[in-house]
This record gives C-alpha cells, structure tokens and sequence, in this order.
C-alpha cells in the first residue's frame, strides 16, 4: 500500500494559501485610493486648476494613508534585524512630505504598493485554479457491494472495492482494471497524447477519462493517496515552502539604510547644525534606489506584455535571468500534441492514396484520435471518401467496415489476429522501426490481405530546435526534457531538437524530484510546461513557464510566466529581456548610490544646503525613471 501523500481528504486538499482575504481587499482600496488621490493631485498642479493647496492636499493624503502601511510593514522588519527596499521607502516617503514634495512620496508609495498586491493577485489565482481543478473531479464512485452496485463518497471507498466505470465518465480512483478494457485519456497525469489502452492487470489513475469501453477497477490507493491528490499537494508544498526571491535593492539597502542614520546622527553630533543634518537626509533621501527597481520591472513586464508574454511579478522577471538550468516537457511544448500522419507504407503494389483512401472511407464515422488523423490528411491531400456500408469500432484495437463489397480492417496487430490477417517480415520490422521511434501504426487490410501501414506520431514544434539554440547561446548550460511519454518517443524527440538530457516515463512526483535534485545542486531551474501533470514541477521550480494556448489553467496560473503565442523561442528571449531589466536595475542603483555617497560626503561638511540637496535629489530620481524607461523600447522578447 502506498504511503499517505496527506492526512486530509481528497475534496479538501485544496491550496489554502492563508492569505486574509479581508486584509487584502483593504491593501487592494487602500492603494485604489492612493492611486486617485495622486493622479487627481497632480492632474490639478499640472493644469493649475483650483488653489495649489487643494491639489497639494490630494498628494499629501495619499502619501501618508499609503506610507502609514508601508511603514508599519518597514518597522516590522527592522525589528527582525532586517533592513530592506521598504525601510528605504518609508526614509524616502517622510523625508519627501516634510519637504513638501507630496507627489513625489506618493508616487513611492504607488510603485511599492502597486507592485505587491499584483504578485498576491498572481498567486490567489493560482490557487483558484487548482481548486477549479479538483472540483471537476469525481466526488463519488461506483462500488460492487453485495452484488449490488451502489454509489459511495470517495472518503469511504475502500482499498479492494470494485469501482465501475463507464464510457464517457472520469475513473474516480487509483487501481487496477479486473474486468473489460477501454481507452483512457491520462493527459492530466502523465502529459501522455495519446489514450492509453486498458486491459485486465493495467493500472488506472483517478480524474483519467475514460474515452471507450468499461472497466471494472480494484481500488488500490485512498483517495487522499491518489496520484492525482499527490500532484495537488506537491503544488500546495512547493508553493508554500518557495523562498522568495531578494531583490537586488533589498541587497544594498540591507547596508545603505542603517549609512544613512549613522551619518545623519554623526553630522547633528559633530556639525550641532540642523540645515547639515537636514541636508544629509535630503541627500541620502533614497527615492532613486527606491524606484531603481519598481520601474525597470514595470518596464520590462510591459514590454514583455506587448510581445504575447505575461510576467505576474517582478521576482520572476528578475529571477528567469539567473536560471541556467531549462527543463520542458514534451507533449504540448516541445511537441504540437495533435497526431499526425508521417508515413504510409504501401503494400502489394497499392498506391499510398489508395491506401489512405480505404483507411478514411471506413474511419468516416469513427471519433477515434488516431481516425481524425487520417481523415485530415485524406481532406489536406483532396481525396473522395466512400462511406461505409457497415461499420464497427473495436475498443483498443480499430475499426472494420463493409465498402462496395469489401471488408475492410483499420487497427493494430491484434484486430488483424483476430481477422487471420498476416503480415510479411518486412512489415513487421517496419513496424517495429516505427515503434521504436515513439510512433503508432495503423495497418490497413481488404478482403483479409493487408494493403498499407500508416505511422502516426505527433509532430515538432515548429522552430524548436532554434529556441533550444538559443536558450544554449543566452548561456543556459543544460536543455533537459522531463516527459510522461514512452523513452523511444522522448529520446527521438530529444535528439532531433537537441536536448542534454532525456528522462521519460515519469509521474508528476518524479519530475518534481528531478528539478530538486537540479537545486539541491545550486542550480537555477526553470520548468516549461502545459499541462496538470507539469503544475507541481512549475511551481517548484525557481521559475516555472507556461505554454498559454494549449495550456491547461492550473499550468498558467501556477507558472510565473505565460507564453501566449506558444512560442518556445520566447523562453531565450525572456531570458534576454531579464538580464537588460537587471543591468538597467543595476545602472539605476550604481548611480543612485554614487549620487548619494556624494552628496552625502558633501552635505556633512555644509558644502551642500537643503535647497541644492532637494534639487540633486530629484534629478537623481528622474535620471532612473528615465534609463528604466528605454526598456519599454527594446526588441528582445519580439518574434
């Protein structure tokens, strides 16, 4: 019996983040507010419209309602032995009011407010997510209890129960199939595209569709020990075990503010000059080291946003710079996920549209994945189509149909067995080549002689061998592919694309413990992936990307980024813009600093008054907002 992955049951391990919605929606009107006070301030000094007072008031009551929070937090930390970006806000924020320059401390206070609520935004979402994901789970199973079927609550099924499934429902609970066989879409658990056949003695997991046929399942796991509740918890773990990241103005500020006091106290002890000591704190006044960060981030999410990617804060813009480790899946990221016909082997002097025809005209009314794959290719080739006189789909096996006459047989090897339709050598070395190759073949018989093979897989992405190029050229030092897919298919599509290091075959546990192993290394990971089977390696890692347009909501809203063009590419590009918003993040605090250490050198000795130290103070500020600006004008993340 497999160990218990967690002690609550399956309807409530959901993501309780813990995060006071109270509180937050007052953080939330609390900055709405500051917001309209500022704008509606300075809209009225810019304009000149009304008394200087009354736009003046405006600013100075946004100032303080957001710089009283801000504050608050800042003391907090202090008294923890830590000096970080919000002890240098709330410096920057009253030394600004008692200055007079209210826009100035609001705007502070905006771009540090602002910045936090989106990153709590960010992550209540991804709860939500999640917890839309399990509740589109199955509640209650189908059990065999005193030969009478009866419908029970997950939390009482037990292990040995026989739980019944039907075409069309989702297998409620981890097992082992005793009766029947069927086709089971297991997407969300391995990423697998295609439908995994189920016979007596194969294991099923919980929240898999079944697409065809019936199964009777012997329970094997509780519900609160199901592959899918583990992969619910190891979100939940590695959510909330994710050390934040530091951001490089909380590095200097840990050093800078406690400068600023000391020297503020030496030159009131030393100078016994007020105007000295008011010039050294207007100097030190550190609203450029302040917003050397907040705008290069805004700048860069922006320019990312313009260019169809989505960034949900500022650590992860900040962190996917530092990563040299990129592990992605491989079904939906490096891989369409759509099947599609790559060879068709002709038999007994047929034609390949001959071959594909017949195929078609008896698939015409089959919804199977793999007929929908050869009636496009029948329509993309222009083909005519018969339809069938007769038709019958085999669960697992295929499909036979009756045409002008003909029987015709479309299926795997079994369906033929079952037929007395035999293959040469030749053919079934081919079809073991194509198996080897992670494809699925499809042979086509008529009158009991088989007349073609037709190989399925699905495709490459266009383009991705040179995104993994690129990423290689951005330094990243290893490609590595994490894939629930069989170890032919990973490895095929490994080293046509280029990939370092191929490991196939894994539940959503094992690719989390991979990009640990990578960590515990001292590694930087970033994880690329679409589906649910992905969202605990997502948000593990240091940052998780999500292909946007295939992807699954759990996968979007638990990544830090979103791809919404699919674009593997971007991932090099993102890469690219990340280290540009650091350089320009450490150009704003090299000069900021620069600046105030002048200043500061300068206004203990009264070379500098308050009046000139405002004037240097607020230069220094829009130089950084400036520099940070141009990063709204750079290429790097467009196609």
């Amino acid at each position: 019996m497999s160990p218990s992955w967690s002690s609550e049951p399956m309807t409530e391990v959901v993501l309780n983040h813990h995060v006071n919605e109270g509180v937050s929606r007052r953080n939330i009107a609390s900055f709405l507010i500051c917001l309209g006070l500022t704008v509606a301030g300075g809209i009225l000094l810019l304009t000149g419209f009304g008394p200087v007072y009354f736009g003046q008031s405006l600013a100075f009551a946004a100032a303080v309602l957001g710089g009283a929070t801000i504050t608050v937090k800042s003391v907090r930390t202090l008294f923890q032995g830590t000096f970080g970006v919000d002890l240098l806000a709330s410096v920057a924020i009253w030394i600004s009011v008692s200055l007079g320059e209210y826009v100035a401390a609001a705007i502070v206070v905006i771009m540090l407010n602002g910045g936090e609520i989106a990153e709590d935004i960010a992550t209540r979402r991804s709860s939500k997510a999640m917890e839309k994901l399990i509740k589109s789970a199955p509640l209650t199973a189908h059990v065999r209890r005193n030969n009478e079927i009866v419908e029970v609550e997950l939390a009482h099924v037990k292990i040995g129960d026989t739980a019944l499934v039907r075409m069309g429902e989702k297998i409620p609970i981890d097992g082992i199939v005793t009766k029947g066989n069927g086709s089971v879409n297991q997407a969300a658990i391995t990423g697998e595209w295609i439908p995994s056949e189920k016979t007596v003695g194969s294991e099923v997991y919980a929240n898999t569709l079944l697409e065809s046929g019936a199964l009777d399942i012997e329970v094997s796991r509780r519900s609160e020990d199901t592959i899918f509740a583990r992969i619910v918890a190891q979100v939940k773990e590695a959510q909330s075990k994710k050390a934040p990241v530091e951001r490089i103005a909380d590095k200097y500020a840990h050093w800078f503010a406690p400068i600023i006091l000391v020297a503020a106290v030496i030159t009131q002890l030393v100078m016994k000059n007020p105007l000295n000591t008011a010039a050294v704190l207007v100097i030190s006044c550190p609203c450029a080291l302040t917003l050397a960060t907040p705008i290069a981030i805004v700048a860069g999410i922006g320019n990312a946003a313009r260019n169809g990617v989505l960034i949900r804060g500022g650590p992860s813009l900040e962190e996917v710079g530092r990563c040299d480790v990129v592990v992605i899946d491989k079904t939906g990221t490096v891989t369409s996920g759509k099947p599609r016909i790559v060879d068709i082997r002709p038999l007994e002097g047929q034609k390949v549209d001959d071959v594909l025809t017949i195929a078609g005209s008896a698939e015409r009314r089959s919804e199977h994945f793999l007929a929908k794959a050869i009636l496009e290719e029948a329509q993309r080739r222009g083909l005519d189509l018969d339809d069938p006189d007769e038709f019958q789909a085999s669960s697992g096996l295929g499909v036979t149909a009756k045409l002008g006459g003909h029987l015709v047989v479309v299926g795997n090897l079994n369906l033929l067995r079952q037929h007395r339709i035999q293959l040469d050598d030749t053919s079934l070395t081919y079809i073991s080549s194509q198996s080897m190759l992670g494809r699925t073949t499809v042979v086509v018989a008529r009158d009991s002689e088989a007349v073609g093979i037709i190989s399925i897989s699905d495709t490459l992405r266009e383009g991705v061998h040179n995104s993994v190029s690129r990423m290689k050229a951005m330094g990243v030092d290893k490609v590595v592919m994490l894939t629930g897919d069989s170890p032919f298919a990973a490895r095929d599509a490994a080293q046509r694309v280029g990939i370092d290091e191929v490991y196939a075959d894994l539940l959503p546990v094992n690719k989390v413990e991979h990009v640990r192993e990578y960590q515990q290394q001292g590694r930087k990971v970033i994880v690329v992936g679409d589906g649910v089977n992905d969202a605990p390696a997502l948000a593990t890692a240091n940052v998780g990307i999500a292909m946007g347009i295939a992807g699954t909501s759990v996968a979007m809203e638990t990544a830090g980024i979103v791809l919404m063009t699919d674009d593997l590419g971007k991932v090099a590009k993102i890469i690219n813009l990340s280290r540009k918003v650091i350089s320009v993040i450490g150009q704003n605090v090299a000069f900021s600093i620069a600046v105030n250490v002048l200043g500061l050198m300068l206004s203990t000795q009264g070379i500098v008054s308050p009046v000139l130290a405002s004037m240097i103070h607020e230069g220094n500020a829009l130089i950084v907002v400036f520099n940070s600006l141009r990063l709204l004008g750079s290429h790097v993340v467009r196609s």
